[in-house]
């Protein structure tokens, strides 16, 4: 595992949700607590901050719960949109070394 302002630990939190490894809630917080509040943004490329970002909106939005959706339907993103984001995000990045 990595420190939570290393970019790195963005590639390992994308494997670890796509590998059943840690669950969406679990994947939301993480990335949070290291895209938004730990790393430094100077040391990503312009594609990894990009995509990244873009990734953030979509976890920043997430809800698992029902009762979100019905009541908000435009508010929050699925599971199945959190997921389909992250793969998007690691096929975009699959040639992209994170060092």
């Amino acid at each position: 595992m990595f420190e939570k302002n290393d970019k790195r630990r963005l590639y390992w939190l994308l494997d670890q949700y796509l590998s059943g490894k840690i669950n969406a809630s679990i994947f939301c917080d993480e990335f949070y607590y290291s895209y938004d509040l730990e790393l430094d943004y100077s040391s990503l490329t312009e594609l990894e901050h990009r995509l990244f970002s873009e990734l953030s909106t979509v976890a920043g939005r997430f809800s698992e719960y029902e009762e979100d959706h019905l009541a908000l339907p435009e508010g929050f993103y699925t599971k199945e949109e959190l997921k389909q984001k992250i793969i998007e995000t690691k096929e975009k990045l699959e040639h992209h070394s994170p060092q």
